[in-house]
């Protein structure tokens, strides 16, 4: 093939690749953004950090940090991927790299909020959760796993956090198969950050189980509920 022709369908081949991944990669307008995802069984991302989260974030959405790639990764292994996926971040930047990352490993559906937040506050958009919610000391962190002679299961997790939300069936069924000889604690990590600072808990979830004020046991992830059975009927 002569040289010439070689750049002509080289350059035609790339164009044609950038044209289809524009058309993939295409982002929202807050307004189209809001409207879709009204949608039933769509999950909507912030891919910003903790903290950013912290301040508000569009209700119902899962976070999980982009720029924590050991943690973006692990916490999207709980989104459907064959769902819907709204991403968004601050100013569209990590959103748009996120959906990237989303669409290259196999999850079918991924659109992206074009400005971020900036943008969805510039549109009047209505935004969630910011918390003036009193922190947790460790004195009374310690008051709250001292409950005389009961066992108690503590879960750092949040609502956003796509593991969280997946075991929560399995702490409601411990619940219901220990009733009163099991305590269950729930701590917002996404509010409560001084303690889970203290406690040098960086990832979510967390379940940790005392006895009499001892810890016995401690997860993190997606933990199997025979692993719980296991450490708690030796308790009791």
């Amino acid at each position: 093939m002569k040289m010439k022709t070689w750049l002509t369908v080289t350059l035609t081949g790339i164009l044609l690749s950038c044209q289809a991944q524009n058309t993939k990669n295409e982002a929202l307008t807050p307004d189209v953004f809001q409207q879709q995802i009204q949608q039933p069984g769509v999950q909507i991302l912030d891919v910003r950090t903790a903290e950013e989260f912290a301040s508000g974030h569009i209700d119902h959405a899962l976070q999980a940090d982009w720029l924590i790639p050991d943690q973006f990764q692990e916490r999207v292994k709980s989104i459907d991927k064959d769902k819907p996926v709204y991403v968004y971040c601050l100013s569209g930047v990590r959103s748009a790299a996120a959906a990237d990352w989303l669409r290259s490993h196999q999850y079918k559906t991924v659109y992206h909020l074009a400005g971020g937040i900036q943008a969805w506050k510039q549109a009047d958009k209505p935004l969630v959760g910011e918390s003036n919610e009193p922190q947790i000391n460790m004195e009374q962190y310690k008051q709250m796993i001292q409950q005389g002679n009961t066992v108690t299961l503590v879960d750092f997790g949040a609502d956003w956090c796509p593991p969280c939300r997946k075991m929560q069936p399995v702490l409601e069924a411990l619940k219901n198969t220990y009733g009163s000889k099991l305590n269950i604690v729930k701590i917002d990590a996404g509010k409560q950050s001084n303690i889970m600072k203290q406690m040098n808990l960086p990832a979510i979830p967390v379940f940790i189980i005392y006895k009499n004020g001892q810890e016995v046991f401690r997860k993190n992830g997606i933990v199997a509920q025979s692993d719980f059975d296991a450490a708690i009927k030796s308790l009791l």
